[in-house]
């Protein structure tokens, strides 16, 4: 996953700009159901719209009634049971369009969440449909457009629940580009970018694309909503065969009625007799990520204990020593495959799901795949050929082509390249790998200067002139090249990653940065890095998850929303070369989190918080703190969203709040999966920025609620800066929450007589003493909850203040 510092939406609306839409208007559909339970599809015919040319053509469905005029313009998009008007009032949005003579007029790299991403931005003429007619065979329609001689042949057929529309047939020049399907719709309450549907409580309309070739996206109106569906003639399929089925219905029903849709076209499925992943209680349970190998079984178990998580992914460098031929790593697994399988069965047996994470459109440039001879099937970026010969120990190397937009040069747009830029810099002629530091001379730019030869265990060799010079596709990540999904490569690796998957028998699989892929078809080649993998595993159902939830992957995924720890979204990006003027807080990252996994609501799937890291102190942070994580646990349990903790046993180890840390993930754990808080509490819980701590005023029982107080930070109490402290009114008093920050302990001292209260974070009471007539209060590394009845606000918050501080003990 990507440390979420750059707008994905705004990099794809570049690409999305040559799909016209005029402004629409709408009011908000009411509620309407299905009709009679038939489908038909019926045209006015060639004689009839001979003598009644403005007669529409008219689709119907079970639950739906659709109009186009023979210019190919809605009419009417009709619900049949109170007959409510779903299309936006404005009908000149046209069914679909042509960009013809497309011509790439700019190639650059793109950084997208720190990895670099190449968008070809397309200049070409975009043409509307100006009619629609009947051709000589059943559900076969023509289209043409306005001012251009090409004709898109249709498939149009309503079934019970759905209209499919498909390109079979393209007549004349053909395009580089169609907007198969536009329609604007008045919903807009909900709009679920992934889904490509709008809906509210009473009614629903999706465009789903029915296969993998077509792209799906909704484009967003201040008054309505344009559905589309689009595809493209390279590289990858042609147009011919893309399709989308209009599904609307009340929106109880749209999930069951998209579920047969992904049966009926077969699309990637992830189900249990019939229920979708999604949908089943595994996809809301939290889990830790953690590098382990067959040794550390045992602590997986204690630390799933601690926390009440049943899940666990496996980190891929624990299990694996590079992707592309998979080689298990004997480091963690002595016994290679056979230990990974024990290690699997060990943790099933205490009911923990096991996960594998991996890569799947990409190649580590350790594997054997690149070293000594590498593979001619990935990804080409960039390419040029040698101005002259070149022999074995040549330190410059000239090339006949203009070199200013590849990295290193000083005049290349892109500035943050994953992973710093030099893991970028790198050229392969015929079987050698060469590296280079800079791109010169100033005002030529066609020469790789400072050149390192035979690089990851290449052969240095003599090159002849002319000789081609391939850049391939990088990912800075796992420093590895990116593979060509159009060669034998990639069913090769994806084939060994299934494999594995089966012979292991994980439970969960999670596609690590899949947008890694090649970016002229971005949406295509991200989705077909994690669909091709999950044809070939046989088990079902897992949890789907990966870094990127596509259209075509709505019906196999389970849940979305991981992001990179707060330390790795922070450190990736300033190893990119970015500058920060200040960091980003914790809240600020968690904040970005909740605001992901609540834009997944409208796409109907679960969401989840994480990657989250627990990590102890150092120069830029004070390590993970108490009020930090309640936060994070706060915000789960108000949406319902499982959590992640990615960390490592060492980082726990050093972290002195790590045990209390682990007690509020568990309490919090336990009572999101409950489900007995009520909607009313949760919904006040939702509100960001606003701390709200859990207090039992008497030990917690299985059938009783806790009360969420409202607190807010105070200064450090008695001005010692490791302490902690939090205030919030309760009833006819103040109920403060203290910790040490390094986890010392010692005893605070204020100047109050009130018959105050303390207990843990489960309620359990916690002795209090008096010296010298003030209250001496217990503060550790454990969450101390403290209740003084009948002290107001802003007098706890003045105790706190003149407060006295006496440690009795440093973990240093």
């Amino acid at each position: 996953m990507r440390p979420p510092l750059f707008t994905y939406p705004v990099i794809l609306g570049v690409l999305l700009g040559w799909i016209a839409g005029d402004p629409l208007c709408c009011k908000q559909q009411k509620e309407s159901d299905a009709g009679a339970g038939f489908a038909s599809a019926r045209a006015e015919g060639a004689e009839s719209q001979k003598k009644a040319p403005s007669q529409p053509i008219v689709w119907e469905t079970a639950w739906y009634r659709l109009q186009v005029d023979e210019t190919g313009r809605w009419r009417s998009f009709q619900e049949k049971r109170t007959g409510g008007e779903l299309l936006a009032v404005d009908r000149q949005v046209p069914m679909s369009q042509v960009v013809l003579e497309s011509k790439p007029v700019k190639s650059v790299e793109i950084i997208l969440h720190s990895a670099p991403v190449a968008k070809v931005i397309l200049e070409g003429k975009t043409y509307s449909t100006a009619a629609i007619r009947k051709d000589n065979q059943p559900d076969r329609w023509v289209l043409t457009f306005a001012g251009c001689p090409t004709q898109l042949v249709y498939t149009i057929r309503a079934e019970q629940d759905w209209i499919l529309f498909r390109l079979d047939e393209i007549r004349g020049p053909r395009p580089n580009r169609i907007s198969l399907l536009e329609i604007p719709v008045r919903l807009k309450e909900q709009v679920g970018p992934r889904l490509n549907a709008a809906w509210d409580p009473q009614w629903a309309v999706c465009l789903m694309a029915a296969n993998r070739q077509t792209e799906a996206r909704p484009v967003g109106r201040p008054e309505a909503t344009l559905l589309t569906a689009t595809s493209q003639d390279a590289p990858g399929p042609k147009l011919e065969g893309s399709a989308a089925v209009l599904v609307a219905a009340p929106t109880p029903e749209l999930r069951r009625l998209l579920q047969k849709v992904s049966v009926a076209f077969d699309l990637p499925r992830n189900e249990k007799n019939g229920v979708p992943s999604k949908e089943l209680p595994m996809a809301r349970g939290s889990y830790w990520f953690l590098s382990f190998g067959e040794k550390d079984v045992d602590r997986v178990i204690e630390v799933c204990r601690k926390t009440g998580f049943q899940q666990v992914f496996l980190s891929f460098g624990s299990w694996c020593t590079s992707p592309g031929h998979y080689p298990i790593n004997k480091a963690m697994y002595p016994d290679g495959l056979e230990s990974l399988r024990r290690t699997v069965a060990r943790l099933h047996e205490h009911g923990i799901l096991v996960g594998m994470h991996t890569f799947a459109s990409k190649i580590s440039k350790r594997d054997p795949y690149v070293t000594p001879v590498p593979d001619r099937r990935f990804l080409v970026v960039g390419r040029a050929a040698l101005a002259e010969p070149i022999d074995p120990t040549a330190k410059t190397i000239r090339v006949k082509e203009d070199l200013r937009h590849w990295p290193g040069s000083p005049l290349c747009p892109q500035k943050l390249w994953e992973g710093g830029v030099q893991k970028h810099q790198e050229v392969v002629i015929d079987d050698e790998i060469i590296q280079y530091e800079t791109i010169g001379p100033e005002g030529r730019w066609d020469t790789l200067l400072g050149c390192t030869r035979g690089a990851w265990g290449t052969k240095p060799a003599a090159h002849g002139a002319g000789a081609e010079c391939r850049r391939y596709g990088v990912d800075g990540c796992i420093n590895g090249y990116i593979i060509d999904q159009e060669t034998s490569l990639f069913d090769e690796v994806t084939s060994r990653l299934a494999e594995l998957f089966d012979a292991c028998n994980f439970d969960m699989i999670y596609f690590d940065g899949s947008e890694d892929v090649d970016t002229r078809r971005f949406e295509y080649y991200a989705a077909n890095a994690h669909a091709t993998v999950m044809r070939k595993i046989r088990k079902r159902p897992i949890i789907h998850q990966g870094g990127g939830f596509h259209h075509y992957l709505w019906h196999s995924f389970t849940r979305s929303g991981t992001v990179d720890t707060y330390l790795s979204t922070i450190y990736g990006y300033l190893q990119a070369g970015g500058n920060l003027e200040r960091w980003p807080t914790v809240r600020e990252h968690i904040n970005r989190s909740v605001q992901y996994v609540e834009s997944l609501e409208a796409d109907m799937i679960p969401g989840e918080l994480g990657w989250f890291g627990v990590w102890p102190k150092g120069k830029q942070t004070d390590g993970l703190q108490l009020d930090e994580i309640e936060y994070l646990m706060v915000k789960s349990l108000a949406l319902d969203a499982p959590i992640s903790l990615q960390t490592s046993f060492s980082q726990m180890a050093q972290h002195p709040l790590t045990p209390e840390i682990l007690e509020i993930v568990r309490t919090y754990e336990l009572l999101r999966r409950s489900g007995r808080l009520p909607d009313e509490v949760r919904r006040r819980l939702r509100e960001l920025n606003k701390d709200f701590v859990l207090y039992w005023p008497e030990p917690a029982r299985s059938e009783g609620l806790p009360e969420f107080v409202e607190v807010a930070p105070i200064p450090s109490p008695a001005g010692n800066a490791p302490l902690r402290a939090l205030a919030g009114a309760r009833k006819e008093g103040t109920l403060l929450i203290f910790w040490h920050s390094e986890g010392n302990s010692g005893t605070l001292l204020l100047e109050t007589g009130t018959a105050a209260e303390a207990r843990g974070l489960t309620g359990q009471s916690i002795p209090l003493q008096r010296r010298s007539g003030k209250l001496a209060v217990p503060v550790s590394a454990r969450r101390l909850a403290l209740w003084l009845p009948g002290v107001p606000l802003e007098t706890a918050k003045t105790l706190c203040k003149q407060a006295q501080w006496a440690q009795t003990n440093s973990i240093r």
